[in-house]
């Protein structure tokens, strides 16, 4: 009986003994990796010849080194997450060139009245009487339709055989054709035109837009090969263009070539027999080169070839504000106006979509609640920019027998001698610096410490384990 049961304490004491092994093998381990790596200030916590004291403080130092360090680590890698760029003021203006502004036309009433005579003839089958008029009134009041006045559509979205009718393709058959003539300050640039583009005016054409190239009513960019933008120098006496032989009354806006115009900005009237004539002076914002190695939320803003989503290849400043206003549509109506591109095939807003509208035509204008907030839009200023400020508005009408004309001139005469600049102050090169600075200063420590790490918790771990079990 007394050696049975000593062989049972044998037994149990063998299983505690086998319980704490693994963690014997772990402290055998660390000791070993104190002892040879290079972290500063680890090897004295792992030595077994001093007081346990002496462990304490040397610990106690080696965790307060890894809090400050990471602190110092982690503010470094916030500011190049969120504070990288630096506006800078530049003064030698004797050397910039500036892109020649923009000039976006769109007719007052684009409808002609002749093709809206026929369509109404070919698909009504109706000349004349009160029913042609109410087809007339539908039309000019469909095809002029912006988020100012779909509360006119409140009679016709009641109409199922009008509801069914797309607006966008309605506007493309009666629209007004496109006639003008063109002259501006070098001959060089003499083969630029005026292109169509969508806006939420509805389609209206743009004189050396970059960026409207991409906003096409047809929805296919516009490809101009060897294509130089004018620019304007300071040594230039005359940087205008004009606009003559207009059919008939125009809203034209001036704007950023790399823009397209809002829906709120500030345009001028031309009527009949009337030229108007308006200068500018401007603010321009250039960028670095090495800014686009940075993503728009480091660096505050976008470029054009960054695009918030599918439904526009493009971006701006003014793009991203009427995707807002698009997203919004879709929220309330669950359907996109039909003056807006139309990449991701939503469903497009018939009548009574438009007319659903018409409860939030200021919140749609402003993208401000009710509250005076503004919409949650998340739109970036362009990293690339020029603020254009009138300078002077002139207009000039004639009578017979001077001929009976439409036409509009726009200009910079003043040229600004600062421009602002954006650049890098804090890249990827210089966070590398500052962390391994950090952690150099705090723990003694380089990128091959690291390394040291790595191999020490993986291969060096592996054999370890392999030679005490084979032992």
């Amino acid at each position: 009986m007394h050696i049975i049961r000593r062989r049972k304490i044998n037994n149990n004491d063998y299983v505690k003994k086998d319980l704490w092994r693994p963690v014997k093998v772990s402290l055998l381990y660390l000791r070993e990796f104190s002892e040879t790596t290079t972290l500063h200030g680890i090897r004295h916590v792992g030595l077994s010849n001093i007081h346990f004291v002496e462990v304490g403080l040397w610990l106690l130092c080696v965790v307060l080194s890894i809090y400050g360090s990471y602190n110092l680590m982690y503010n470094s890698y916030n500011r190049y997450n969120t504070n990288p760029t630096v506006i800078t003021v530049q003064k030698n203006y004797r050397y910039w060139y500036i892109q020649f502004p923009s000039a976006t036309f769109c007719y007052a009433n684009p409808v002609n009245e002749d093709l809206a005579k026929a369509y109404i003839i070919k698909k009504w089958n109706v000349s004349s009487g009160d029913k042609f008029d109410y087809y007339m009134k539908f039309i000019n009041e469909a095809v002029n339709v912006t988020y100012e006045n779909t509360h006119l559509m409140e009679p016709y979205a009641k109409d199922p055989d009008l509801n069914k009718i797309s607006i966008k393709d309605l506007s493309s058959k009666v629209h007004a054709e496109l006639r003008f003539k063109t002259t501006i300050f070098n001959a060089d640039y003499q083969n630029i035109s005026f292109y169509p583009v969508l806006t939420e005016m509805g389609e209206c054409y743009t004189f050396s837009g970059t960026i409207t190239d991409y906003l096409r009513p047809n929805g296919i960019p516009l490809i101009r090969n060897n294509y130089t933008p004018p620019s304007c120098n300071f040594f230039n006496s005359l940087c205008y263009a004009r606009a003559e032989s207009l059919p008939r009354i125009v809203m034209y806006y001036v704007h950023y070539a790399k823009e397209v115009p809002d829906i709120v900005d500030k345009y001028y009237v031309v009527m009949e027999n009337m030229e108007r004539d308006t200068t500018f002076t401007f603010w321009e914002m250039t960028s670095a080169p090495e800014l686009k190695r940075l993503s728009p939320s480091q660096r505050q803003c976008r470029f054009m070839n960054e695009p918030m989503d599918t439904s526009t290849p493009v971006y701006s400043y003014n793009i991203c504000r009427m995707l807002c206003r698009r997203k919004l549509a879709l929220k309330y109506c669950g359907c996109a106006p039909h003056f807006y591109m139309n990449q991701d095939n939503v469903k497009e807003c018939d009548l009574k979509g438009l007319y659903c509208l018409s409860p939030y035509t200021e919140k749609l204008l402003t993208l401000q609640n009710t509250d005076g907030t503004p919409v949650e839009c998340n739109c970036l200023m362009t990293c690339e920019d020029a603020k254009l400020f009138l300078d002077r508005d002139s207009r000039r009408t004639w009578s017979y027998p001077v001929p009976w004309d439409i036409r509009f001139r726009w200009a910079i005469d003043k040229y600004s001698k600062t421009r602002l600049r954006r650049d890098v102050i804090y890249s990827f090169e210089d966070l590398l610096v500052s962390l391994g600075g950090t952690v150099s200063f705090f723990l003694g420590c380089s990128v091959l410490s690291f390394v040291e790490i790595a191999y020490f918790f993986t291969i060096r771990l592996f054999w370890f384990l392999i030679r005490r079990r084979d032992n």
